[in-house]
């Protein structure tokens, strides 16, 4: 392996290491969600118990864990479009060389002055592609550091009001499936004294 890469070796490494990120992201969403879950059922859980204790703490893990995982999939997006970006200053880079080459062809074969001018346009034109494709590197160099550490976006806290809601609509799913047990419980009980009955008239 040489010392220096190629442009191409240099595009598939970070191609790679894009999705490497993206899959951890991905991941790590997925759990969250899984995590969420836990927690709605142990504040449901606490809520039907009346330990007031224990559903504030399941109901403070919930919030961390929903605005964790907003701002996850906040970076994850932000992260996808900056490599969209990359490639079009990409493209933006070949079609200023491809200009380039035949302002110089042109310039070559016919000498003329007015060709020469637009050749030095075209150049320019170049130039401030590639330094648009370097600023991009930047960024996605500089965010791929500090993006686990940046400041949380107010847009993605969570309220108390949405974790109560969340509880909420738990309990009374619960409720409903405890309600209808007792229904069945009581069928069962039913049956059951009628059959014992039955036992005493055979003695």
């Amino acid at each position: 392996m040489g010392l220096f890469k190629s442009k191409l070796e240099r595009r598939i490494e970070w191609n790679l290491q894009l999705q490497k990120t993206l899959g951890m992201f991905t991941t790590q969403i997925r759990k969250l969600r899984k995590q969420e879950e836990g927690y709605i059922k142990s504040a449901r859980e606490a809520a039907r118990l009346g330990a007031e204790q224990q559903l504030g703490l399941a109901k403070k893990a919930l919030k961390t864990t929903l605005a964790q995982r907003r701002r996850l999939e906040q970076q994850m997006l932000t992260l996808r479009i900056a490599a969209q970006m990359k490639e079009q200053a990409e493209a933006h880079a070949q079609f200023a060389k491809g200009l380039t080459a035949v302002s110089k062809a042109i310039a070559s074969a016919f000498g003329s002055t007015d060709l020469t001018r637009a050749q030095k346009e075209f150049e320019l034109a170049m130039a401030r592609a590639q330094n648009m494709e370097q600023r991009v590197d930047l960024f996605l160099s500089s965010s791929s550091e500090t993006m686990l550490g940046e400041a949380a976006d107010p847009e993605l806290a969570v309220n108390d009001d949405e974790i109560d809601r969340l509880v909420a609509d738990e309990a009374a799913a619960a409720e409903a499936d405890g309600a209808r047990g007792t229904g069945a419980d009581a069928e069962i009980d039913a049956g059951l004294e009628a059959i014992q009955k039955e036992l005493g008239k055979e003695q």
